[in-house]
């Protein structure tokens, strides 16, 4: 006697693992896209405050050499410093603009001094105002006006109603300014100023 067998149909699969693990999937890899993206974002941060901090501290090399040659020319020929030296970087009136002077847009394209190039790949420059108002006069001559300090410094006995009081004498130094640009690696720009006194001449 043959046996009739009888085959029923599989049941249909409605499982949905399938689908959440691949949606799982691409959550988890733009998890790991932004990750990545905010890491190097932050690694490219960090290098550009380094290169700026970088172009400010040779900034200060800038602000040095220009002391040194004030210093020089106050020591040597005083009288040097009421007429401008472009060579060097020097103007014996200060900057056009002033007192809103900006840097970034106001960088005067030629009478400034550049240095060489540091070991880092910072190119200094930088150029020097003795803040008057006319250039080629000594301070106060004729309209010329200057920003001046003046000092007292104790002489000798004498020169008041007391018989051991000091008597005084006035030293009259006018303001120079001094502007350092620095232009390093990743187009890092810094600007740095310092504010000098030389003796009236």
């Amino acid at each position: 006697m043959i046996q009739a067998i009888e085959f029923k149909p599989a049941r249909l699969q409605a499982g949905v693992a399938l689908p959440i693990a691949l949606i799982m999937l691409v959550a988890m890899i733009l998890a790991a896209l932004a990750l990545f993206r905010s890491v190097d974002t932050a690694t490219m941060v960090a290098g550009n405050l380094s290169y700026k901090q970088r172009t400010v501290h040779a900034g200060d090399e800038g602000i040095r050499s220009a002391f040194l040659w004030i210093q020089g020319k106050a020591t040597v020929s005083p009288a040097s410093l009421n007429s401008s030296d472009m060579g060097a970087g020097y103007s014996s009136s200060q900057h056009a603009n002033d007192p809103n002077w900006n840097p970034a847009t106001d960088w005067p394209t030629s009478g400034t001094y550049t240095l060489p190039a540091d070991s880092g790949g910072n190119t200094v420059s930088y150029i020097i105002h003795r803040l008057c108002t006319q250039p080629g006069l000594t301070p106060n001559q004729g309209n010329n006006r200057c920003a001046t300090y003046s000092s007292s410094t104790a002489a000798a006995p004498g020169g008041s109603l007391s018989s051991d009081a000091p008597a005084f004498s006035n030293v009259t130094y006018v303001y120079l300014r001094v502007t350092a640009k620095v232009v390093g690696p990743r187009n890092s720009v810094s600007y740095i100023q310092s504010m000098m006194l030389v003796p009236y001449t």
